[in-house]
């Protein structure tokens, strides 16, 4: 299958927080020391406390709004956008995320993730402009804008997005995750 458009998750795809989430929920007494700097290990002895989903919730909307300067670029995935500048492949960032946690302080989520996509070169170097990038409230939302922008192949660290009943026909569904990450895409995409 030919690739001229290119989309791509954000959260835990192109911007990886395991590291802030450790530095929070340790720091806010959530978590050990010890605990491993896995996000999906930290929420999960998170949600077993008691009003657990309620502290990973405020945790989440702290680390997505007010510390994500803390997180860091995905390894492998400026080198990807490298070569799609280089192809000529156009790449949309589309992603399900609200404006305001459900929990916590009121800081603009969608605004927060923005900022962090300019101040990380994605408009200087990986030549995105912010047209390319879309924040949706719903993952129906999300689910449209994959089709609506015409989409060839869409990377996603979640599974449940990419075998959504509703997921749009015809695009070529990538799993992102640690065992599968950005070097074994690049190769695969680009032979």
């Amino acid at each position: 299958m030919k690739i001229n458009n290119v989309g791509i998750d954000f959260d835990n795809t192109i911007i990886i927080y395991d590291d802030v989430f450790h530095k929070y929920a340790v720091q806010l007494g959530l978590v050990s020391p010890e605990i491993e700097k896995n996000k999906q290990v930290i929420r999960d002895a998170i949600r077993m406390l008691p009003k657990g989903n309620d502290k990973w919730t405020e945790l989440q909307g702290l680390v997505y709004g007010n510390y994500i300067g803390e997180a860091r670029l995905a390894d492998g995935v400026g080198q990807f956008l490298l070569i799609c500048r280089e192809e000529s492949i156009k790449v949309s960032i589309i992603s399900h995320k609200t404006v305001y946690p459900a929990i916590g302080s009121k800081v603009n989520l969608q605004e927060a993730a923005k900022e962090w996509i300019e101040l990380n070169g994605f408009y200087s170097k990986y030549g995105l402009s912010p047209e390319d990038v879309v924040f949706e409230e719903t993952l129906e939302g999300k689910l449209s804008q994959i089709k609506n922008r015409g989409c060839s192949h869409f990377i996603d660290d979640l599974s449940e997005v990419l075998f959504h009943p509703n997921f749009p026909v015809g695009v070529k569904k990538i799993l992102y995750s640690q065992s599968a990450g950005w070097e074994d895409i690049r190769s695969h995409l680009f032979k």
